[in-house]
């Protein structure tokens, strides 16, 4: 996969392109990103970028400047140049310094996605032409098994087959699809208790994130030397973090699935035993130009880890439909954890989580149905458990759950992250303070919860609660973190952001329902609280 360095002065634009050009789809990652030419070389030498795709107009250091610096430090970095005036003396500067190509602001992102491709097919070349033996052969097999256009995927297959002398065209091979994950529960389904604490306690993305990236080079190393002594024929690629994809041709044994059980464990221990090794099998093919046919359903067999427990291998028959419906109701179990929380009840929280990822996984809930329904589920319980959200556990507590669910390989790993959550409200519960002040500052979050969409203002609600204003803000605040606007705000932003998706509602409509008169002013708080306008977040999220 190529690098890219992003420069731009203005964050708006620069998170656009960070978050919103499919980077990972046209093989290209986003190595960092800065906001002038000077940042920008500073970081150059570290971050060692193919591409570069620079603003023309910046402070300090201007895109043209850092472009020319940028080719006496890496001749072959290839250089993409924005800017939103079309002016022909940009265009002449930035062909006199080997631009690779020029795109006008604001991006058509068609546009940008073509000459990325260019770039990247430039990029192969230069690659290609550097470098022999082995090293050509997966380089090759890389791009055929990525490449989405077939005539240049033909291209790619020509080149390999001329080049693949240890595999035999007439012959049967198959793809193998290999995917290293850290356990979700490293000691086994324990006790409850046991499990919602050691979930609790388990702050390690960072160190596991680091764990993985280790364990797919020693995987790697350790997959190469074992499978070529073990197969006829055979390139191990490493195609991301702790994947790796094999082809091999071998004999007949060497297809049946008790063979690569063996060798699914002997790799696993080799790699250090804790350790879930997934292995998905293709059919035998036969005609190079099926690479990435076989490719393909291999990858769509180690896709099935998603209802496993633990690593396992998994061949073409053994894998069944999956259920795409929206039926999965996290309703009861919302429900049901609530109670237990609410009374402390560790053992009744794993039995119910137990219960409904079971059942998941039993339908073959479609990945990204079951995702929702956990999004649901862990909104639903932070709305209802909002006064235990207080400092660093509203930190913990209140994540990005659909970004960091996405990374996750099972529905086991689903399992314990939605664990580890009701561990932290489980012990937030426990700690809560149930002095009279923490009873007003519930009585104010019912009051809030009932009438947000009204007018009200902290004088109303010291009345309900028979105290003055100062005293009901000093409470409040001491007890969850927020002032009362704050609170009464973020609460207003969530629900307006529910009503946004829905197409037939106006936004002045939204503004009314959640409490604001004033169109504008919604708005403007709905922007500052966002990051965008309500319009821009409904396009967004559509």
């Amino acid at each position: 996969m190529y690098s890219v360095l992003l420069v731009d002065d203005e964050a708006i634009e620069l998170e656009t392109m960070v978050h919103y050009v499919p980077w990972e789809q046209v093989g290209i990652r986003v190595a960092g990103t800065a906001r002038n030419g000077k940042e920008a070389l500073g970081k150059l030498a570290e971050l060692k970028p193919d591409i570069i795709v620079t603003d023309v107009r910046m402070p300090i250091m201007d895109g043209l400047e850092f472009g020319r610096r940028a080719k006496q430090i890496d001749k072959s970095v290839k250089l993409i140049y924005l800017s939103g005036h079309n002016e022909f003396q940009y265009i002449k500067s930035a062909l006199n310094i080997e631009a690779a190509g020029y795109v006008l602001k604001p991006i058509d992102m068609e546009e940008l996605l073509a000459l990325l491709e260019k770039v990247k097919k430039k990029c192969d070349e230069e690659q290609l032409a550097g470098q022999g033996g082995g090293w050509l052969l997966e380089r090759l097999l890389l791009r055929i098994v990525r490449e989405p256009l077939e005539e240049r995927r033909m291209e790619w297959i020509r080149q390999w087959e001329s080049q693949a002398s240890g595999f035999t065209a007439h012959l049967p091979y198959g793809a193998v699809y290999m995917t290293f994950e850290l356990p979700a529960f490293p000691g086994g389904m324990r006790s409850a208790v046991t499990a919602i604490r050691d979930a609790a306690d388990n702050e390690g993305t960072a160190s596991e994130a680091a764990a993985l990236g280790e364990l797919a080079y020693d995987a790697a190393e350790c997959a190469r030397a074992v499978l070529k002594q073990r197969l006829d024929a055979a390139i191990v690629l490493e195609t991301g973090a702790s994947t790796l994809f094999v082809l091999f041709q071998g004999k007949s044994q060497q297809w049946e699935h008790s063979y690569w059980e063996l060798l699914r464990e002997e790799l696993s221990q080799a790699v250090g035993g804790n350790v879930d090794l997934s292995i998905g099998l293709s059919n035998p093919y036969k005609g190079f130009p099926l690479l990435k046919e076989a490719y393909e359903e291999s990858k769509r067999c180690n896709d099935e880890k998603l209802y496993r427990q633990a690593g396992a291998v998994i061949s073409p028959g053994t894998v069944s439909g999956v259920k795409q419906s929206e039926e999965l109701n996290a309703e009861h179990a919302v429900a049901a954890l609530i109670g237990a929380i609410s009374a402390s009840e560790a053992d009744r929280v794993s039995q119910v989580l137990d219960d409904w990822f079971t059942g998941m996984r039993q339908d073959r809930i479609e990945r990204n149905y079951a995702v929702r329904a956990i999004i649901q589920l862990l909104t639903s319980l932070e709305q209802h458990f909002a006064m235990l959200m207080a400092g660093t556990v509203r930190d913990h507590l209140l994540a990005d759950h659909w970004k960091e669910l996405s990374t996750l390989p099972t529905i086991a790993h689903f399992h314990a992250y939605t664990l580890r959550f009701c561990g932290e409200l489980l012990k937030a519960a426990s700690e809560r303070d149930l002095d009279r002040n923490q009873s007003v500052a519930d009585q104010i979050t019912k009051l809030i919860a009932d009438r947000y969409h009204l007018p009200i203002t902290v004088e109303d609600i010291a009345k309900e609660v028979y105290l003055s204003p100062n005293y009901v803000r000093s409470i409040f605040k001491d007890k969850t973190g927020e002032t009362i606007l704050d609170y009464l705000t973020r609460i207003r932003m969530g629900h307006a952001s529910e009503l946004l998706k829905d197409r037939s509602l106006k936004v002045r409509e939204i503004a009314h329902k959640v409490g604001y008169e004033n169109v504008s002013y919604f708005c403007s708080v709905f922007q500052k609280h966002k990051g965008s306008t309500p319009n821009e977040y409904r396009k967004m999220h559509l």
